[in-house]
């Protein structure tokens, strides 16, 4: 159900292509690149529900979806992980899923998508590695932050 809202919303953005800048209505900055990135994840989402994974790979790796906000990046990375994972190249629908996990720390599987016999093992590694390495950032964070503290000093 999800999944249909974000296309709906991206679909009705993309749609905005042909609204003119009227006077008195400017549109907001960036409203262009917006489109374009909308435009570019609905069409590799649909790559990918065709069966042309590489294209989609193509597509949502392209230089519309870099600029565009996290919450569309995360939706292409999750796009071309699942695209590599179905190709069989683990190595990379993993780097897919850490990326998508870096720009989202929260980024899960929706209820559809979990079980997957080929992604899912994949994501749940990637989700434990950028877990351990958040904690381990943490660690160091507080480990720098003792560091200058003297507490064999008087104070």
């Amino acid at each position: 159900m999800r999944r249909y809202s974000i296309l709906l919303s991206l679909a009705m953005l993309a749609a905005c292509a042909g609204v003119q800048d009227r006077p008195g209505h400017a549109l907001p900055p960036g409203h262009e690149a917006m489109r374009q990135a909308a435009s570019a994840l609905l069409d590799g989402i649909r790559l990918y529900d065709n069966g042309n994974f590489k294209g989609a790979i193509d597509v949502l790796d392209g230089p519309e979806l870099q600029a565009a906000p996290d919450a569309m990046r995360v939706e292409a990375l999750k796009y071309t992980a699942f695209s590599y994972c179905v190709l069989e190249d683990y190595a990379r629908c993993r780097h897919a899923f850490g990326l998508a996990l870096d720009l989202d720390p929260d980024f899960a599987l929706r209820t559809s998508e979990r079980g997957h016999p080929m992604w899912s093992p994949v994501f749940d590694a990637a989700k434990a590695a950028s877990e351990q390495h958040r904690a381990q950032a943490s660690t160091d964070r507080e480990r720098e932050r003792w560091r200058g503290i003297d507490l064999w000093r008087a104070r």
